[in-house]
């Protein structure tokens, strides 16, 4: 029987990446505010992918935590959405929070809730806030092009120029832990502006550094404050979508966020090739800063900010929040995805699995210069081509989630509803499964075709495809599956694959080059794949004891 504040359903639909839970709904609670009778319902989310709830709640003001009296429960995606349940008496605001009660926002049906936009609106959110991570990821190895010409300029090592790829992951790590929560505190569009400030600045200065090191810093600098993209967009496309259809929004978002590494060394080749590593460098910050500029027109998005800014309009002024209160939020945030790794299976499984496959992506781009430049002797250009391969993987991919995928889950959500049962995250496991199987499959095709010149060059193009899209696959399967396994903690969960990946991706390029110069390509391929092969099977793991692993956990949500 769901509680006053949160209602359950399986209706929903399969999405990409930060889809929510099939439990994705909000709770209203009955009250009037003002003289305004078209607000009188408060909400209280059901979901956050950029701040856990229960840490969002204490940032809550007082005055609201002891508002409500009367809740009533919203079904999304029925047209008798709205049911009233007996009063249960106002939440104090001393009360620590409760792990089924989020914070107040904006009611289901106020006009200035963000999911009541219209379709044209949301689209145009979504593109601009999509092709802002775009710039993100293109930038992060769009920098391999003036590899070269980086170690000639500045008369360095190629272990060191090619630090300013590993540096910029490595500030990808900042986004969950400092920039997520942030969001909460201040609001989305706050910190999309704040930050494309700084990406925007930091991208030029490193265009127009003379030193490696200040390079090599900004680079960093960069990633960092570009990170609120990646990780808060999803985020924001929750805030204004349902589960219902959630999967069209964030389909964009899987192809920007995986697109743009196979986009970057594509056009950075033309773009070195003709013009120099200076304005390689250049029309990176050019297409950040226009990006940046864009999102800064973003309305926002995050409903307890809005709602909070709606009670002010009514005279409600919320109390000031206290230093040691926002210190005790930010101390949580930081210290609970560390927590979650180590402590809790399902999400120590799922950060090794994706850390894995993330540092092999970022290695497996070396083994492109050593396969086609250095073995088939493709001209700069035409071995920038050969990203492509992995753009069709990823487009593939993502029409089968939007398809496959989503058909797999209905099914699942339909079984699992005849037995009279909540609908499982292992629904959401469907394509992880054969792509767990394809991923080691393609990359042992890769390391025994590409060297040899007489093996076409479609083969290890062919092998690219199926690797991009069988990683998309796992990514876009065992995110959501960790959202619907910790629903209220689900932010945490996620900063500690976020963290994790950033941290093992970072360092895969460092040792690459060195790796397929000594291991041959076939063996070093062959050593990915033996590593994809490992851990194969953690999805089927998944499968089998996954309600246990969730049934002996303090902190997992059991449907």
């Amino acid at each position: 029987m769901p509680t006053h504040q949160q209602t359950m359903s399986d209706s929903s639909s399969s999405f990409t990446i930060a889809d929510s839970s099939p439990q994705d709904e909000l709770a209203s609670d009955s009250k009037g505010f003002g003289s305004n009778s078209n607000k009188n319902l408060q909400s209280r989310e059901a979901l956050d992918l950029a701040g856990d709830l229960d840490l969002e709640r204490q940032l809550q003001e007082p005055n609201d935590l002891d508002d409500a009296a009367t809740t009533v429960e919203v079904v999304r995606g029925t047209k008798d959405s709205e049911k009233s349940l007996p009063a249960t008496g106002p939440i104090p605001a001393s009360a620590p929070p409760s792990k089924s009660s989020g914070p107040l926002t904006l009611a289901p049906d106020d006009a200035e809730n963000p999911r009541n936009w219209s379709t044209s609106k949301k689209v145009l959110v979504d593109v601009i806030l999509c092709i802002w991570v775009l710039s993100l990821t293109y930038s992060s190895t769009a920098y391999v092009a003036s590899l070269t010409a980086l170690e000639k300029r500045f008369n360095t090592s190629q272990e060191v120029a090619i630090l300013g790829i590993t540096l910029f992951v490595l500030g990808f790590a900042a986004g969950p832990l400092l920039l997520g929560p942030s969001s909460e505190l201040f609001g989305r569009r706050a910190v999309y502006i704040t930050t494309g400030i700084f990406y925007s600045g930091f991208s030029f200065g490193a265009a127009w550094v003379n030193n490696l090191p200040g390079l090599l810093v900004l680079r960093f600098l960069m990633g960092f404050a570009g990170a609120a993209s990646i990780n808060n967009v999803p985020a924001s496309i929750g805030d204004f979508t349902i589960a219902a259809n959630r999967n069209q929004y964030t389909i964009l978002y899987a192809l920007c966020a995986f697109g743009g590494p196979s986009l970057g060394p594509l056009c950075s080749n033309f773009i070195e090739t003709g013009a120099g590593w200076q304005w390689n460098l250049r029309v990176q910050a050019i297409f950040n800063t226009l990006c940046s500029i864009c999102v800064c027109f973003v309305p926002e998005t995050h409903g307890p900010t809005l709602y909070k800014w709606q009670q002010q309009k009514n005279g409600n002024q919320p109390s000031k929040l206290k230093l040691g209160q926002v210190i005790g939020v930010y101390k949580t945030a930081l210290s609970r995805p560390i927590l979650y790794l180590f402590t809790e299976p399902t999400v120590t499984l799922c950060c090794l699995y994706l850390s894995a496959l993330y540092g092999i992506l970022y290695g497996f781009f070396e083994a492109f210069t050593v396969v086609f430049l250095e073995m088939r002797h493709f001209k700069p250009n035409s071995y920038g081509l050969t990203y492509i391969g992995l753009g069709v993987g990823f487009f593939v991919a993502c029409v089968l989630l939007a398809t496959v995928q989503k058909k797999y889950y209905d099914n699942q959500a339909a079984m699992y509803a005849a037995k009279g049962m909540k609908t499982q995250p292992e629904a959401r496991l469907g394509l992880a499964y054969p792509s767990a199987i394809l991923c080691p499959i393609s990359l042992f095709l890769f390391a025994w075709t590409a060297p040899f010149p007489h093996v076409h060059w479609i083969v290890p193009c062919i092998a690219e495809a199926l690797f991009g899209g069988s990683m998309l696959c796992i990514f876009s399967t065992f995110v959501p599956y960790l959202i619907d396994c910790y629903l209220q903690t689900a932010a945490s969960a996620l900063a500690a694959g976020m963290a994790s990946r950033a941290l093992v991706g970072c360092v895969f390029p460092l040792f690459a080059i060195q790796m397929y110069h000594r291991l041959t390509v076939q063996g070093a391929t062959s050593l990915l794949a033996g590593l994809a092969c490992c851990l194969m099977p953690i999805p089927f793991v998944f499968r089998r004891y996954g309600s246990t692993l969730r049934e002996r956990s303090k902190n997992a949500s059991n449907p």
